[in-house]
Protein backbone atom coordinates (compact mmCIF):
# COMPACT_ATOMS: atom_id res chain seq x y z
CA UNK A 1 0.00 0.00 0.00
CA UNK A 2 1.26 3.46 -0.90
CA UNK A 3 -0.11 6.32 1.19
CA UNK A 4 -0.02 9.99 0.25
CA UNK A 5 -0.96 13.07 2.25
CA UNK A 6 -4.51 14.33 2.02
CA UNK A 7 -3.74 17.93 1.08
CA UNK A 8 -7.15 19.61 1.44
CA UNK A 9 -10.50 19.08 3.14
CA UNK A 10 -12.03 19.08 -0.34
CA UNK A 11 -9.93 16.04 -1.25
CA UNK A 12 -11.13 14.25 1.88
CA UNK A 13 -14.73 15.02 0.99
CA UNK A 14 -14.12 13.70 -2.55
CA UNK A 15 -12.95 10.39 -1.05
CA UNK A 16 -16.14 10.09 0.98
CA UNK A 17 -18.32 10.89 -2.03
CA UNK A 18 -16.42 8.45 -4.25
CA UNK A 19 -16.22 5.46 -1.90
CA UNK A 20 -19.16 5.69 0.50
CA UNK A 21 -21.88 3.17 -0.38
CA UNK A 22 -24.86 1.79 1.52
CA UNK A 23 -23.82 -1.64 0.27
CA UNK A 24 -20.26 -1.28 1.58
CA UNK A 25 -18.77 -0.88 5.05
CA UNK A 26 -16.83 1.95 6.64
CA UNK A 27 -15.21 2.81 9.95
CA UNK A 28 -14.47 6.44 9.04
CA UNK A 29 -15.09 8.44 12.22
CA UNK A 30 -12.86 11.30 11.11
CA UNK A 31 -15.33 13.92 9.91
CA UNK A 32 -15.05 16.03 13.06
CA UNK A 33 -11.24 16.00 13.13
CA UNK A 34 -10.34 15.74 9.43
CA UNK A 35 -9.59 19.42 8.82
CA UNK A 36 -7.26 19.66 11.83
CA UNK A 37 -5.45 16.45 10.84
CA UNK A 38 -5.00 17.73 7.27
CA UNK A 39 -3.52 21.03 8.48
CA UNK A 40 -1.03 19.10 10.62
CA UNK A 41 -0.13 16.79 7.71
CA UNK A 42 -1.29 13.77 9.72
CA UNK A 43 -3.95 12.35 7.37
CA UNK A 44 -2.84 10.00 4.56
CA UNK A 45 -4.79 8.24 1.82
CA UNK A 46 -4.50 5.10 -0.29
CA UNK A 47 -7.33 4.83 -2.83
CA UNK A 48 -7.96 1.80 -5.02
CA UNK A 49 -10.66 1.13 -7.60
CA UNK A 50 -13.38 0.16 -5.12
CA UNK A 51 -11.80 0.55 -1.68
CA UNK A 52 -10.15 3.47 0.11
CA UNK A 53 -7.94 3.55 3.19
CA UNK A 54 -7.07 6.51 5.42
CA UNK A 55 -4.12 6.53 7.81
CA UNK A 56 -3.75 8.87 10.78
CA UNK A 57 -0.41 9.42 12.49
CA UNK A 58 -0.57 8.92 16.27
CA UNK A 59 1.98 9.52 19.00
CA UNK A 60 2.68 5.80 18.78
CA UNK A 61 1.97 4.11 15.44
CA UNK A 62 -0.98 4.79 13.13
CA UNK A 63 -4.75 4.29 13.09
CA UNK A 64 -6.36 3.14 9.84
CA UNK A 65 -9.86 3.89 8.57
CA UNK A 66 -11.49 2.50 5.45
CA UNK A 67 -14.30 2.34 2.91
CA UNK A 68 -14.66 -1.25 1.68
CA UNK A 69 -16.96 -2.07 -1.24
CA UNK A 70 -15.08 -5.06 -2.65
CA UNK A 71 -14.22 -7.78 -0.13
CA UNK A 72 -12.44 -9.84 -2.78
CA UNK A 73 -9.66 -7.30 -3.28
CA UNK A 74 -7.33 -7.76 -0.29
CA UNK A 75 -4.85 -4.89 0.15
CA UNK A 76 -1.12 -5.60 0.26
CA UNK A 77 -0.21 -4.36 3.75
CA UNK A 78 3.29 -5.84 3.84
CA UNK A 79 4.91 -2.40 3.93
CA UNK A 80 2.94 -1.00 6.90
CA UNK A 81 3.32 -1.82 10.59
CA UNK A 82 2.30 -0.50 14.00
CA UNK A 83 -1.22 0.10 12.70
CA UNK A 84 -4.52 -0.34 14.53
CA UNK A 85 -8.01 -0.59 13.08
CA UNK A 86 -11.06 -0.19 15.30
CA UNK A 87 -14.57 -1.31 14.32
CA UNK A 88 -17.68 -0.10 16.11
CA UNK A 89 -20.66 -2.46 16.24
CA UNK A 90 -23.97 -2.73 18.09
CA UNK A 91 -23.62 -5.85 20.22
CA UNK A 92 -23.14 -9.52 19.36
CA UNK A 93 -25.97 -9.73 16.77
CA UNK A 94 -23.98 -7.26 14.65
CA UNK A 95 -20.50 -8.71 15.23
CA UNK A 96 -18.47 -7.55 12.16
CA UNK A 97 -17.28 -10.99 11.06
CA UNK A 98 -16.89 -10.06 7.39
CA UNK A 99 -14.73 -7.02 8.12
CA UNK A 100 -12.61 -8.96 10.62
CA UNK A 101 -12.03 -11.76 8.11
CA UNK A 102 -11.06 -9.24 5.43
CA UNK A 103 -8.54 -7.52 7.71
CA UNK A 104 -7.10 -10.83 8.96
CA UNK A 105 -6.48 -11.80 5.33
CA UNK A 106 -4.59 -8.50 4.99
CA UNK A 107 -2.28 -9.43 7.89
CA UNK A 108 -4.07 -7.92 10.88
CA UNK A 109 -4.81 -9.84 14.07
CA UNK A 110 -7.62 -9.38 16.57
CA UNK A 111 -6.50 -7.45 19.65
CA UNK A 112 -9.08 -6.13 22.16
CA UNK A 113 -12.84 -5.78 22.52
CA UNK A 114 -14.30 -2.87 24.47
CA UNK A 115 -17.88 -2.39 25.63
CA UNK A 116 -19.65 0.90 26.28
CA UNK A 117 -21.17 1.27 29.75
CA UNK A 118 -23.46 4.07 30.89
CA UNK A 119 -25.29 5.07 34.04
CA UNK A 120 -27.58 7.68 35.58
CA UNK A 121 -26.86 8.83 39.12
CA UNK A 122 -30.25 7.81 40.54
CA UNK A 123 -29.68 4.23 39.33
CA UNK A 124 -26.22 3.83 40.87
CA UNK A 125 -25.35 2.22 44.19
CA UNK A 126 -24.45 4.84 46.85
CA UNK A 127 -20.74 4.97 47.74
CA UNK A 128 -19.31 3.18 50.76
CA UNK A 129 -16.72 5.30 52.55
CA UNK A 130 -13.24 3.77 52.71
CA UNK A 131 -11.35 5.58 55.47
CA UNK A 132 -8.02 4.07 54.43
CA UNK A 133 -8.00 5.61 50.96
CA UNK A 134 -8.06 9.28 50.00
CA UNK A 135 -9.06 10.34 46.48
CA UNK A 136 -8.32 13.86 45.27
CA UNK A 137 -7.28 15.83 42.21
CA UNK A 138 -3.58 16.01 41.42
CA UNK A 139 -1.78 18.86 43.19
CA UNK A 140 1.66 18.61 41.52
CA UNK A 141 3.04 17.88 38.07
CA UNK A 142 4.85 14.90 39.58
CA UNK A 143 1.50 13.36 40.43
CA UNK A 144 0.28 14.00 36.87
CA UNK A 145 3.40 12.30 35.51
CA UNK A 146 2.87 9.33 37.84
CA UNK A 147 -0.73 8.96 36.67
CA UNK A 148 0.05 9.29 32.96
CA UNK A 149 2.95 6.84 33.14
CA UNK A 150 0.63 4.41 34.90
CA UNK A 151 -2.00 4.82 32.19
CA UNK A 152 0.51 4.46 29.35
CA UNK A 153 2.17 1.27 30.61
CA UNK A 154 -1.14 -0.33 31.53
CA UNK A 155 -2.88 -0.04 28.16
CA UNK A 156 -2.07 -1.34 24.72
CA UNK A 157 0.03 1.37 23.03
CA UNK A 158 -1.59 1.02 19.61
CA UNK A 159 -5.28 0.68 20.46
CA UNK A 160 -5.16 2.68 23.68
CA UNK A 161 -5.06 6.47 24.05
CA UNK A 162 -1.38 7.25 24.70
CA UNK A 163 -0.86 10.45 26.72
CA UNK A 164 2.16 12.52 25.67
CA UNK A 165 4.11 14.86 27.96
CA UNK A 166 2.80 17.83 25.98
CA UNK A 167 -0.64 17.11 27.46
CA UNK A 168 0.44 17.06 31.12
CA UNK A 169 0.01 20.79 31.80
CA UNK A 170 -3.49 20.87 30.33
CA UNK A 171 -4.53 17.81 32.33
CA UNK A 172 -3.20 19.45 35.50
CA UNK A 173 -4.86 22.82 34.86
CA UNK A 174 -8.21 21.25 33.96
CA UNK A 175 -8.23 18.95 36.99
CA UNK A 176 -8.61 15.97 34.68
CA UNK A 177 -6.89 13.42 36.92
CA UNK A 178 -7.91 11.95 40.26
CA UNK A 179 -5.35 10.05 42.31
CA UNK A 180 -5.81 7.63 45.18
CA UNK A 181 -3.43 7.54 48.15
CA UNK A 182 -3.20 5.66 51.43
CA UNK A 183 -2.97 7.35 54.84
CA UNK A 184 0.76 7.90 54.31
CA UNK A 185 0.13 9.62 50.95
CA UNK A 186 1.59 6.72 49.00
CA UNK A 187 0.19 6.78 45.45
CA UNK A 188 -2.03 3.79 44.70
CA UNK A 189 -3.85 4.51 41.45
CA UNK A 190 -5.36 7.16 39.20
CA UNK A 191 -8.40 8.03 37.08
CA UNK A 192 -8.45 10.22 33.95
CA UNK A 193 -11.78 11.93 33.31
CA UNK A 194 -13.18 13.80 30.32
CA UNK A 195 -16.57 15.03 29.11
CA UNK A 196 -18.84 14.44 26.14
CA UNK A 197 -21.17 17.38 26.38
CA UNK A 198 -22.57 17.16 29.91
CA UNK A 199 -21.81 13.45 30.25
CA UNK A 200 -18.88 12.69 32.58
CA UNK A 201 -16.58 10.05 31.07
CA UNK A 202 -13.79 7.84 32.36
CA UNK A 203 -10.89 7.75 29.90
CA UNK A 204 -8.52 5.67 32.05
CA UNK A 205 -8.58 4.09 35.49
CA UNK A 206 -5.61 2.08 36.77
CA UNK A 207 -4.48 0.74 40.15
CA UNK A 208 -0.91 -0.26 40.97
CA UNK A 209 -0.53 -4.08 40.98
CA UNK A 210 0.48 -4.14 44.64
CA UNK A 211 -2.60 -2.08 45.62
CA UNK A 212 -5.19 -4.28 43.91
CA UNK A 213 -7.71 -6.06 46.09
CA UNK A 214 -8.06 -3.12 48.53
CA UNK A 215 -10.97 -1.35 46.76
CA UNK A 216 -8.77 1.41 45.33
CA UNK A 217 -10.53 1.28 41.97
CA UNK A 218 -13.89 1.40 43.70
CA UNK A 219 -12.81 4.47 45.68
CA UNK A 220 -11.68 6.25 42.51
CA UNK A 221 -14.96 5.37 40.79
CA UNK A 222 -17.07 6.56 43.72
CA UNK A 223 -15.28 9.90 43.92
CA UNK A 224 -15.60 10.41 40.16
CA UNK A 225 -19.35 9.77 40.33
CA UNK A 226 -19.92 12.03 43.34
CA UNK A 227 -17.78 14.85 41.91
CA UNK A 228 -20.04 15.07 38.87
CA UNK A 229 -23.40 14.59 40.52
CA UNK A 230 -25.40 17.75 39.79
CA UNK A 231 -28.85 16.19 39.76
CA UNK A 232 -30.35 12.73 40.11
CA UNK A 233 -30.25 12.58 36.30
CA UNK A 234 -26.50 13.23 35.97
CA UNK A 235 -25.06 10.84 33.37
CA UNK A 236 -21.80 8.90 33.09
CA UNK A 237 -20.14 6.93 30.30
CA UNK A 238 -16.98 4.91 29.64
CA UNK A 239 -15.51 2.04 27.62
CA UNK A 240 -14.15 -1.06 29.36
CA UNK A 241 -12.23 -4.03 28.00
CA UNK A 242 -14.28 -7.24 27.98
CA UNK A 243 -11.12 -9.08 29.03
CA UNK A 244 -10.84 -7.02 32.24
CA UNK A 245 -13.37 -9.05 34.21
CA UNK A 246 -12.49 -7.42 37.54
CA UNK A 247 -13.27 -3.95 36.18
CA UNK A 248 -16.46 -5.15 34.47
CA UNK A 249 -17.65 -6.66 37.75
CA UNK A 250 -16.88 -3.44 39.66
CA UNK A 251 -18.84 -1.30 37.21
CA UNK A 252 -21.81 -3.67 37.14
CA UNK A 253 -21.98 -3.80 40.95
CA UNK A 254 -22.03 0.00 40.98
CA UNK A 255 -25.06 -0.09 38.69
CA UNK A 256 -23.58 0.72 35.29
CA UNK A 257 -25.06 -1.17 32.34
CA UNK A 258 -23.86 -2.24 28.92
CA UNK A 259 -25.17 0.28 26.37
CA UNK A 260 -25.28 -2.09 23.39
CA UNK A 261 -22.18 -0.72 21.66
CA UNK A 262 -18.77 -2.39 21.36
CA UNK A 263 -15.54 -1.90 19.47
CA UNK A 264 -13.05 -4.49 18.36
CA UNK A 265 -9.47 -3.53 17.51
CA UNK A 266 -7.13 -5.30 15.12
CA UNK A 267 -3.41 -4.56 14.92
CA UNK A 268 -0.58 -5.12 12.52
Amino acid sequence: MIFNKVETIERYQQIIERYYSKNGVSNDYLQRDAETLIKKGELLECCEENNAYLLVKKTVGHRMYYYINDFNTIPNCSNIKDVVVEILYRGEPFYPQQEIGFLKNAGFKVNLTRDLYTGIYKDLVPPILNKNIEVRYTTTMEEVEFACNLFNISFDTLSGDYISQEEYSTLFQNKSILIATDRNQNLLGALHQSFTGKVACISHIVVLPEARGYHVGQSLLNRFVENHMETEKSRYMFWVQQQNTAAVSMYQKKGFKYAGKSTISLIK
